[in-house]
């Protein structure tokens, strides 16, 4: 048995990851706009160089609000008194004229902006780059945004929808009898689930649906940070039999709000052709998938509105939420974590107490039942 911090599931754990705030948009040149995003108040200005930077809100002289501040230059001044901090937090200035005390700094954050959205990191220096597709590295590509989704169940238990199969069949109606292949880096920080089945040919329309996709089907979701899912659907498929399909991309962007509210920004990503054409098709793909989505989304939503996730007699049919479960438990977490204190009971998808729940145990203690059935639990 591992001794597993609770990360998945609780508010209160923050992992370290890039968190989406919202469109690059909406903060233009010498603007500044608050933001909230797991219990915290962040403030992100873009001075005259155009470049993104993030602050906690409040003022360390007295609290006062920045967001009701001003940018000056590439720094912002604080509305109250007039204190000015660089993008680094430190205070620059103090018109007063008295010596700026060691102590006038305020908490800076690494603000990136991908895909037209503005990402942060919960510390001033990210460890790595906001998550993309691999194969799309220096790939000139399309993306276009989905209707952002709110949800009351924890980011964590929203992310199992990727790695159901079985729901695939009960809620969606699919008819795959799909295998799971499961994938985990040597940093802890991603994971990758692999779903494939042959396609049916029982009926008329199941055997239309194979000869026009080919034998196999597959939809992979990679996992980093457990704050971004990336998903490729029509993975080994093959027009007619024939020629192999671009595979269709979506980011997934899970941000923890407050207790008992979350929010999801799906992202359609296609490459960009050079001719237009098929700069036409790109599109084209793009709206069939999120035409498709939205189908899911609708269906799926009824579930995560209303869960109160209790994984208290997994199956082998449920390896892979156990696996991740276990992935998120080992995640390092941020400064924004409120650590010692255990999700409020009563909050949306926060279990009961007594109740011995796989996976998700309180730290320090062997988690009963995360070697569910079929898992080998990861050293």
């Amino acid at each position: 048995m591992l001794a597993l911090q609770q990360v998945f599931n609780n508010w209160d754990a923050v992992p370290l990851g890039w968190y989406l705030l919202g469109p690059s948009a909406a903060v233009r040149p010498g603007t500044v706009r608050p933001y909230v995003l797991c219990g915290q108040r962040i403030v992100v200005f873009r001075g005259e160089d155009a470049r993104l930077r993030g602050l906690d809100a409040f003022c360390p002289h007295m609290g006062t609000d920045l967001a009701i501040g001003r940018v000056d230059g590439n720094q912002i001044r604080c509305f109250f008194h007039h204190w000015r901090f660089d993008g680094a937090g430190a205070c620059t200035d103090i018109p007063c004229g008295e010596p700026i005390p060691a102590r006038a700094r305020t908490q800076s954050y690494d603000v990136r902006e991908k895909y037209g959205f503005i990402w942060i990191w919960p510390d001033s220096h990210a460890l790595s780059d906001v998550p993309g597709f691999p194969e799309l590295d220096g790939v000139e590509v399309y993306a276009m945004a989905g209707r952002t989704m709110t949800r009351s169940c924890h980011p964590t238990v929203n992310m199992i929808n990727g790695l159901d199969a079985q729901h695939l069949r009960t809620v969606h109606r699919i008819p795959l009898q799909m295998t799971l292949k499961t994938q985990e880096e040597a940093d802890g920080r991603t994971i990758e689930f692999r779903m494939e089945a042959d396609l049916p040919s029982a009926t008329p329309l199941q055997r239309i649906v194979r000869a026009v996709l080919g034998p196999r089907y597959a939809y992979s979701m990679r996992y980093v940070d457990a704050t971004v899912g990336l998903l490729r659907t029509l993975e080994d498929v093959r027009w007619f039999g024939r020629w192999p399909a671009e595979p269709t991309r979506m980011i997934f962007a899970y941000t923890p709000l407050a207790v008992g509210k979350g929010k999801v920004q799906p992202v359609y990503i296609a490459r960009r052709p050079r001719r237009l054409l098929s700069r036409m098709a790109a599109w084209s793909r793009l709206a069939l998938t999120a035409a498709g989505f939205l189908w899911l989304r609708d269906e799926d939503g009824k579930i995560y509105e209303n869960i109160r996730f209790r994984p208290n007699a997994l199956l082998n049919a449920d390896a892979g939420i156990a696996r991740f479960i276990h992935y998120v438990n080992r995640l390092t977490l941020s400064r924004w974590s409120s650590r010692g204190r255990p999700a409020p009971y009563g909050a949306p998808g926060v279990d009961a107490p007594g109740v011995d729940t796989p996976g998700v145990d309180t730290p320090g203690v062997d988690a009963p039942g995360v070697d569910a059935p079929g898992v080998d639990a990861p050293a």
